[in-house]
């Protein structure tokens, strides 16, 4: 079957509904015109998976706002640095030397600062990411106190008013340095946390909230839309992620890998290349879904069945497990239900 691409008048077909037509073709027909029913295993895995979406939410805050403070301590850090080798300018010939050595070393410990932040910033985030930012922070800081005690030892041969003041900028600047360096390191900790929590050690891209819905993910091509719960960067590749909360089954469902295959699609309409795979995670289990042109295939063809039975208002049942029917929120109004 050749790929089929939607007229535009089309109406698109979200991922959740390709995922509910995977799992009975009836099932999701009657889904179109009556009401969710109310289920309490369904409000509760929508808490838990709120309660998903808000720490992953965090971890991109946490980590920005930890970045943010990170710059901010190595800027504040290279000032009072800075202000005390102005100050070790001052000295009278007699202390020079000494002054000059110790501005050199605080300028070499700023220059592996900002060596390890060329290291941080050119690395996936992760560990490795947070061990170099560490290090610039400690760096950075080290250059400082090397700068003001050189203000400090050679006291005896400045000019009294101006190395006072000095001294007293430098001491300022570098108190700001640690106090926005405790702010960073508490920011990185309480990310690191929520990622080893919800084992994540990859860069998260995009996450889908209840509280602040983020861009859907349309494919005109295709006549398909969706939110992946998130999107992780692994290399130059997006890659798609479903959580699943409640039982865990034996292996994938056959509707659950069809909706992040539809993912897949979105992403590689949305990126302009393919992801290699989609994860699908149940509980602490996750799943490699791979992607390739026959699942792709696969997509298309469930669109195209979908859009026939719209026209046709015919839908029938795809399974003969009674287990499926007792467990489908469907059932006190199907027609073809097993008993």
């Amino acid at each position: 079957m050749g790929e089929h691409v939607s007229s535009g008048k089309e109406k698109t077909i979200s991922a959740s509904s390709l995922e509910k037509y995977g799992y009975c073709p009836l099932s999701w027909w009657l889904s179109q015109s009556q009401p969710e029913p109310e289920s309490e295993a369904l409000d509760t895995g929508e808490v838990a998976h709120d309660k998903v979406a808000q720490d992953l939410g965090s971890i991109i805050q946490e980590e920005s706002q930890a970045k943010m403070f990170e710059s901010i301590v190595l800027w504040f850090a290279i000032a009072a640095t800075l202000i005390s080798v102005i100050g070790v300018s001052l000295v009278f010939e007699v202390g020079q030397d000494i002054g000059m050595i110790m501005g050199v070393i605080a300028l070499i410990w700023i220059l592996a600062a900002c060596y390890f932040l060329y290291k941080a910033e050119s690395m996936p985030r992760g560990s490795s990411n947070l061990k170099y930012q560490r290090i610039i922070l400690i760096f950075a800081v080290v250059a400082a106190v090397i700068g003001v005690n050189s203000v400090t030892l050679l006291s005896d041969f400045f000019q009294p008013k101006m190395a006072q003041i000095l001294q007293a900028i430098s001491l300022a600047w570098l108190v700001a340095a640690c106090y926005f360096l405790y702010h960073s390191l508490k920011r990185f900790e309480l990310a690191l946390f929520k990622r080893r929590k919800h084992q994540v050690s990859q860069q998260i891209t995009y996450v889908d909230s209840n509280d602040r819905k983020p861009k859907l993910f349309v494919s005109e091509k295709y006549g398909l839309s969706g939110r992946p719960d998130y999107v992780l960067l692994v290399a130059d590749e997006h890659i798609p992620v479903e959580i699943k909360t409640g039982r865990v089954p034996r292996g994938p469902l056959f509707s659950h890998i069809l909706q992040v295959a539809a993912y897949c699609v979105l992403i590689e309409e949305e990126f302009g290349k393919p992801p290699s795979h989609g994860i699908l995670r149940y509980g602490q289990t996750e799943n490699e879904v791979e992607y390739d042109a026959a699942l792709k295939e696969m997509v298309i063809s469930k669109l195209v069945e979908m859009r026939a039975i719209m026209k046709t208002g015919t839908a029938h049942r795809n399974h003969n497990k009674p287990g499926k029917c007792r467990n489908c929120s469907r059932k006190s109004v199907c027609p073809e239900r097993l008993n």
